[in-house]
């Protein structure tokens, strides 16, 4: 009798151990269609950048997070190693203040917001002209401050992309503040319409989107110093 439970019992744990390798085989088998990984999750300061702007720009523009751009800045921070960091640009920076990545700025900031440039499109980019982020906002504008191109307001989703670093450990309330300071008033200044015929029958009208992300460089041996880039993406859209 002992003997047949000994032999229930091995063949009971032979089937339990079949059924789980059919399982492990199972779940094999989905790999090569398996969905692919969602792209990173949206920082969510993009709601903290449209909370600092003044009522007037935020009646003028509506800023939602993009895993577009989220994904791009993290591609584009790749540029940025140790010696960027920790290099001479780095004294303004780790005095925390919020420095606007411009033409003349760090090699591999520079590369950076070329990168952001290339991943997003970008119709409207920063050269040795427009070197501040009022004056490159500025060019989304149709009326007057445009590229030389008579049917420029005729463009749709023209995007221009700002690129910010500052040290990793000050406060994002602050760095949004500081950004926010620093383009409200372009924002204030784009035209929502624009006279499409020389005799003013009809109008084109516009409306801006914006984004921003942020993605953080750590250099491991510099005792947990970092910096924190911003984008912020603008869009200007044709039609109410």
């Amino acid at each position: 009798f002992t003997m047949k439970l000994k032999k229930i019992a091995s063949l009971m744990l032979a089937g339990v151990m079949a059924v789980s390798m059919l399982t492990a085989c199972g779940g094999n088998t989905t790999d090569d269609t398996q969905k692919p990984e969602e792209p990173t999750t949206p920082t969510g300061y993009s709601a903290t950048l449209q909370n600092k702007l003044s009522p007037h720009a935020n009646d003028s523009i509506t800023l939602s997070d993009s895993n577009e751009l989220n994904n791009a800045l993290n591609y584009a921070a790749g540029f940025v190693g140790d010696a960027t960091i920790t290099g001479e640009f780095g004294d303004e920076i780790f005095d925390g203040k919020v420095t606007y990545v411009d033409y003349w700025s760090n090699a591999a900031l520079v590369e950076a917001r070329d990168s952001l440039y290339d991943a997003l499109s970008v119709k409207v980019k920063d050269d040795t002209t427009y070197f501040n982020a009022s004056n490159l906002i500025a060019r989304l504008d149709p009326a007057g401050k445009a590229p030389s191109d008579p049917a420029y307001y005729t463009k749709k989703d023209v995007n221009t992309v700002l690129l910010y670093a500052v040290a990793g450990n000050v406060s994002m309330e602050n760095v949004m503040e500081e950004i926010a300071n620093d383009i409200d008033q372009a924002i204030v200044g784009l035209t929502e319409s624009y006279k499409v015929t020389d005799n003013g029958t009809s109008d084109a009208f516009f409306n801006y989107t914006g984004s921003v992300a942020t993605c953080t460089k750590t250099y491991e041996a510099g005792h947990g110093m970092s910096v924190t880039l911003v984008a912020v993406e603008i869009v200007r859209h044709i039609g109410k």
